[in-house]
């Protein structure tokens, strides 16, 4: 009687246990089931942007020496088609200086005219020489500065003040030998270190120049990202300092060489903002450049295509009948991307239902994994997911619809 009565109790829990294996799996397959869901391919504008942060600094802000200096052509000496020898005067200048012919030879262009100016490096003429080979003349090239014969100029006057606002041209200081130092860009006068009656290096820094007009955000952009960048397009700015309000710009440089860390190169772009504002040098920012868009395009969530072996496809739902659902992949063609939606040219139409490849359970179910596409990819260029193979017939949850409209 004992034994018999073991052997029921075993039965009895043998069968329970095979009981709730059998009805656990019935649950799992309906808690799955009821997570399966569709999205729908939409339609409307389409934009690819790249990201990048950095902070706001004026597009103007740089040093003025006295080797910008410049000097009144007092009366040139030559003409063009004229046949000069080594030595021969070519350009006086007011201060005194003349610059003569460095060798036997032709002059084939004249430059200056008298009551022009010409800064240090300034191309006065061409000549020919002999063999034909044709060569600059510049001032202080062969010059002979009777001025004291230095390298060092003493100022005259200085007609700027520290916060002075100077147009590009204009007179910041003239020396006693006759040649000016004017401002080569508009801004402000942010420093200033000469006076009257100092003497001046030729290499000195004599002011420092900031416009405060015109700022500028220089952002890294990722080597993948850096081919879609291109002078001209419009970027979107924002600051943390003005949270609500986004500004406009344009990008107005790339680099063409970029910094590597941790086997990564970034590239620096200049983005130039529109209407700076209320903006102060040094407040950080977050740039958005619009480098792809697309208006009435058709476009899906990325996670909704698959790529095997080369080929695009999205899986459909159909019904067999009223109880059993069948999944049927649809080839597809793809145009461009962000990280949220791919751009569909061919194989869907609008309204079609496709399904997101994303598991969700409950309870004592399976808990899967979204298998998403890599964030950083261009148009038609996706990861192969689940190895190419089938994805699983359950679907859950719904991409966010950032990037489109």
């Amino acid at each position: 009687m004992k034994k018999w009565m073991i052997i029921s109790v075993m039965i009895v829990v043998i069968g329970g246990a095979v009981g709730w294996f059998f009805l656990g799996e019935k649950d799992q397959t309906q808690n799955v089931a009821a997570e399966v869901q569709t999205t729908t391919v939409q339609k409307g504008k389409l934009e690819v942007n790249v990201t990048g942060s950095g902070s706001v600094t004026a597009s103007t802000d740089q040093d003025v020496t006295a080797t910008n200096t410049i000097l009144v052509v007092d009366s040139v000496s030559v003409a063009t088609g004229d046949t000069v020898h080594k030595g021969d005067k070519l350009v006086t200048f007011k201060n005194g200086d003349i610059v003569t012919a460095p060798f036997d030879g032709d002059i084939t262009s004249v430059r200056v005219k008298s009551g022009s100016g010409a800064s240090q490096g300034t191309i006065l003429l061409r000549m020919e020489d002999e063999e034909g080979n044709i060569s600059p003349v510049l001032r202080e090239d062969n010059s002979d500065r009777s001025a004291g014969g230095s390298s060092n100029w003493i100022a005259d006057t200085v007609s700027v003040k520290v916060g002075d606002v100077v147009a590009a041209g204009e007179t910041l200081v003239t020396f006693t030998d006759g040649s000016i130092l004017q401002s080569p860009v508009a801004g402000t006068i942010t420093t200033l270190s000469v006076a009257n009656g100092d003497s001046v290096q030729s290499s000195a820094t004599v002011a420092h120049i900031t416009d405060y007009s015109k700022f500028q955000t220089t952002i890294s952009v990722d080597e993948l990202d850096i081919t879609k960048v291109q002078i001209g397009q419009p970027v979107k700015i924002t600051a943390s300092a003005f949270k609500d309000e986004t500004f406009e710009g344009k990008v107005t440089n790339v680099a063409t060489e970029g910094t590597p860390s941790n086997g990564v190169s970034t590239f620096g772009v200049i983005v130039q903002i529109t209407d700076p504002k209320k903006m102060k040098i040094g407040m950080s920012t977050e740039a958005s450049i619009s480098v792809a868009s697309k208006e009435d395009a058709l476009y899906v969530p990325v996670e909704a295509v698959y790529s095997n072996e080369g080929k695009k496809y999205v899986l459909i739902s159909t019904a067999i009948d009223d109880s059993i659902q069948s999944t049927k992949k649809v080839p597809v063609e793809t145009g461009i991307s962000n990280d949220t939606y791919v751009e569909i040219t061919n194989g869907l139409t609008e309204g079609e239902s496709v399904q997101i490849p994303r598991v969700q359970s409950t309870g004592n179910t399976f808990q899967g994994g979204m298998m998403m596409p890599s964030s950083n990819f261009s148009g038609g260029n996706f990861r192969e997911r689940n190895g190419g193979d089938e994805p699983p017939a359950f679907t859950g949850g719904r991409a966010s619809r950032q990037g489109a409209n």
